[in-house]
Order: structure tokens, then C-alpha cells, then sequence
């Protein structure tokens, strides 16, 4: 993690002191919630919509912290050290630019509506095997996520895998400009922000905010099935990026059947010699799976590093993640739902040898005005595509069970109580919704049954 003196992040951020310091104490580490306060951290009061950081300052003294910062429009300034600053968050993300700058590691920068978390994690794992490499935890992906991460990079990182969040134009942007990647990649387009940004091609424009960002001569990866992303490269300017793509018809792509058992998936690619073992599920994964590759190999690992980290991947959890309960099994896919990864979810799900497939499945949030329309659609899907039985819950879940003809119910409690006998039958329970449903609730409830 960081650890600097006072003067040095005051420089960093070229800022000025307010009352007198100790000098010969460091910093270790900096924190924006009051309630994490540790021994020497800088904390950085932010200003939010309901609650202004500045408030708990005094107190994370107290509690141990070694300075603050003070945005100078807060007058009068307190009665104990405080670092002066135009605006904490910018300040904050001056001092992770300037932190990142001086440790210098390569730079991996991932964005996309679907797929940036396991793209990440298995960068992550083959990097890993070679060099000192870090990554984005959890979902510290935002302008104020993102330095976060930085801050806890060690001063020894060969390699940082940056995952890039967005909601709306110019965030990409803003975290580039933090950490400009040497090297970055968009795992796919879709539905998700429609209801901020519109529609599929300005979502593809704000992520290819990241081509933009990225260092002059740096490699840019995209998935080449998306063509939103195809329509949008045409209107930049790309002479000076090594432009690469992936997928069916792109530079990297599968070039055999993918094969499903219960330890994951196994495919083959055209820039490989041996085949991929991965340790994840969906046709999608694999996909995720070929620019890490060729990222890889860009980077002179050996195949054996790329194979091995692929083999052991340890993905981020609620990820299509499956978990063995009595005689079934849980495919929890409960971090975030929308169109496409939900029915990337039916896919994989279809795919697991089973005798029932069933299917729980709960509302895709910030779709805009076809959202009725597109909950309906994947009922449709389900049906389709064989799920023996769906199972919804949610408002517009109800959209998704009629499209089904499936059942709805009010609660999550409710579907627990009509599902848990399944657990006791040769079946595969996919559980799939928005994070803000809170699905995985749902697969704690059958997991701690299976743990009595």
C-alpha cells in the first residue's frame, strides 16, 4: 500500500499544510469511510449527496487516522492537522495518479457492459504466474473505487489490472485520465446504462472512451461480434494503437466446440497450441478468456503461465459460480443481470449435464423504456432454449414469467419454499438478477440448509 510522508502526498497533490505536522511518521494507507479508520491513514472526507465526509474528520484523529484532507471552502479550518485542498476527490485522485506514475507497472485497463470482472480475474491468474501482479477487488471500479485500488498497490507491482465502470459519457475518460492503460480491452456492448445513455451505440462510444485513453503505441482489444463497437472505431482515429479483435471472425477466436464438464469448460483457440482448460462456465467465458491470451502472449509469457493460470482460475464469487447442495447444483450468477447476460446464463446453464435445468431468475434494472419488452424476451429465451422450469420474482420479473409461462412469486422466501425439494434431485438451480435484488440472498438460504 501506499506509504509516504506528509510533506510527499502534500507535494503529490500540490496542496499546502494547515497546522503543525510530525514529519517523521508516514502514512499507510488512505481511507474514505470514517468506519475504517486504521493506525496512520490519510483519511479523505468525501462530499456526498446525504453526507458530507468532513464531519467524522476530528473524530477518524481520534480514532487513529494520521491527517485528513480539508477541502478549503469548509471554513472555518479545524483545530488539528489538516492537508488544504480545492476538492477532496480530485485531490484523492491526483495522489493515486501520481502514486501509480511512480510505481510505473504495466497497466491493464478492462471495461465492458458484460464480462470486465472475469476478464480481470483471469488476467489476474496468468499474470500472476510470472510477475508481482495486482487487481481491482471487488467492485472498486468507479472515480472514487479506483484510486482506492491504486492506493493499495505495493510499491514492488510489476502489473496492475485495472477494471474501468461506467454509468455515463465521460467516466471512462476520468478514470483514464487517472490511470492511463497501457493496454486495454472491451469484453462486449450491451443493455445495461440504456436507461442513461440511450441506446447500444452510445454505450459502445462511452466505453470506447478506453481506445482513447490508452498510451500512444498501446494495444487496444474488442470484441469483434459487437458492431456497435465496429461502427464506433470508424469515426476514430486509431493510426497510432495496436488495434487487435476477438471472437468469431476476429484476429483471436475459438476455433473448436466447447466442451462443458463440472470442473468448467474446455475449447481450443488459434493462438495457442495446446487446448484451454478453464476453471469457469459459459460459452461467454471462453470468450472472455481469448483476449487475456493474446494479452499474455503480447507479453512474452510463456504458455505454460497462460494454461496453468486459466486451469486455476479463482473467479470473483456470484460469477457463474456452481456450488454442489445435496444432489443438485447452484449456478449463482447473482452479482448483476441484464439481457444479454441473462441469457448468456440460460446458455451456460443449458449446457451442464443435468436431468432438470430450472431457472430463478429476478428484474434487470436501468433498461429504460423497453424493459417490459426485454424481461419478456428472455422468458421467451428460457423457453426456447429447454429450461425445464423458471421461477421468478420481482415486478418486472412478471414479464419474464409470462414469457415463460412460469411461475412468479411475491418474495424470495416464497421461491426458497417451492425450490428446496429440487435440491434433492439430479438438477442444475441457475439464480440469476440485478445486485440490487439481491439474489444471492436466495443462494445463501439453500447453501445453509445444505450446511445443517
Amino acid at each position: 500500500m501506499i506509504v509516504k510522508t506528509i510533506h510527499e502526498i502534500t507535494n503529490m497533490m500540490h496542496a499546502t499544510l494547515h497546522g503543525d505536522i510530525d514529519d517523521t511518521k508516514k502514512i499507510h494507507g488512505v481511507v474514505i469511510d470514517s468506519r475504517q479508520v486504521t493506525k496512520d491513514v490519510l483519511y479523505v472526507p468525501i462530499i456526498g449527496q446525504r453526507v458530507d465526509g468532513h464531519t467524522f474528520a476530528k473524530q477518524t484523529i481520534e480514532d487513529g487516522a494520521l491527517i485528513s484532507l480539508w477541502q478549503k471552502d469548509h471554513v472555518p479550518y479545524p483545530d488539528f492537522p489538516v492537508i488544504l485542498v480545492d476538492d477532496t476527490l480530485r485531490a484523492m485522485q491526483d495522489l493515486s495518479k501520481a502514486y501509480l506514475d511512480e510505481l510505473h507497472p504495466l497497466v491493464i485497463g478492462v471495461t465492458g457492459s458484460n464480462g470486465k470482472t472475469s476478464c480481470k480475474d483471469m488476467l489476474y491468474s496468468i499474470f500472476s504466474q510470472e510477475k508481482k501482479t495486482q487487481k481491482t477487488q471487488g467492485n472498486r471500479n468507479s472515480e472514487i473505487g479506483l484510486p482506492l485500488t491504486i492506493f493499495d498497490f505495493d510499491e514492488d507491482i510489476e502489473v496492475a489490472i485495472l477494471e474501468m465502470g461506467m454509468e455515463n459519457k465521460g467516466e471512462i475518460t476520468q478514470l483514464t485520465s487517472i490511470a492511463q492503460p497501457d493496454i486495454s480491452v472491451i469484453t462486449s456492448i450491451g443493455s445495461a446504462h440504456m436507461e442513461n445513455l440511450g441506446g447500444k451505440l452510445q454505450i459502445a462510444q462511452a466505453k470506447c472512451e478506453i481506445l482513447e485513453g490508452t498510451k500512444e503505441n498501446g494495444l487496444f482489444l474488442y470484441n469483434y461480434e459487437s458492431k456497435e463497437i465496429q461502427e464506433v472505431l470508424c469515426t476514430l482515429d486509431t493510426e497510432n494503437k495496436n488495434v487487435v479483435s476477438f471472437g468469431q471472425g476476429g484476429d483471436v477466436s475459438i476455433t473448436s466446440d466447447i466442451e462443458y464438464d463440472k470442473e468448467g469448460i474446455v475449447f481450443k483457440c488459434n493462438i495457442l497450441d495446446a487446448p484451454v482448460h478453464l476453471r469457469a462456465f459459459g460459452d461467454f467465458q471462453a470468450m472472455n478468456a481469448l483476449p487475456c491470451i493474446y494479452i499474455a502472449k503480447a507479453c512474452h509469457l510463456k504458455e505454460e503461465s497462460i494454461l496453468n493460470g486459466l486451469k486455476n482460475l479463482e473467479m470473483t464469487k456470484m460469477r457463474t459460480q456452481l456450488i454442489s447442495v445435496k444432489n443438485a447444483y447452484i449456478l449463482d450468477d447473482t452479482y448483476k443481470s441484464n439481457p444479454e447476460s441473462a441469457k448468456a446464463a440460460i446458455d451456460t446453464l443449458m449446457e451442464l449435464p443435468a436431468n432438470k435445468h430450472i431457472a430463478i431468475i429476478s428484474d434487470m434494472l436501468d433498461l429504460g423504456s423497453e424493459e417490459k419488452q426485454l424481461h419478456y424476451d428472455v422468458g421467451v429465451y428460457a423457453k426456447e432454449k429447454g429450461v425445464d422450469e423458471l421461477y421468478c420474482t420481482g415486478p418486472l420479473s412478471k414479464e419474464t414469467a409470462d414469457g415463460f409461462n412460469g411461475k412468479w412469486y411475491e418474495t424470495k422466501d416464497e421461491i426458497y419454499e417451492a425450490c428446496k425439494p429440487l435440491l434433492d434431485k439430479d438438477c442444475i438451480i441457475m439464480i440469476k438478477g440485478s445486485r440490487a435484488m439481491k439474489m444471492d440472498t436466495l443462494v445463501d438460504a439453500f447453501r445453509g440448509k445444505n450446511n445443517e
